[in-house]
């Protein structure tokens, strides 16, 4: 199972789900779901996330083979 760090990582760099939303075109719900471990997300958007917060993959996700 994959677990996302997007909220420890929006709190290190003092940004927002809306401003990042506006520089990669993903939908704030979207990322909202996503930080809050209430969607699946596709590694096309994970790229983006990367690129965007200049961190990364491994900031972003971890990986549990026990969940």
């Amino acid at each position: 199972m994959l677990k996302n760090n997007l909220l420890i990582v929006f709190a290190e760099k003092k940004t927002k789900a809306s401003k990042v939303s506006k520089e990669t075109g993903i939908a704030k719900s979207t990322i909202s779901n996503l930080a809050n471990n209430k969607s699946d997300v596709k590694l096309s958007t994970l790229i983006k996330l990367c690129k965007s917060l200049k961190v990364p993959l491994s900031d972003l996700v971890e990986f549990s083979p026990e969940d």
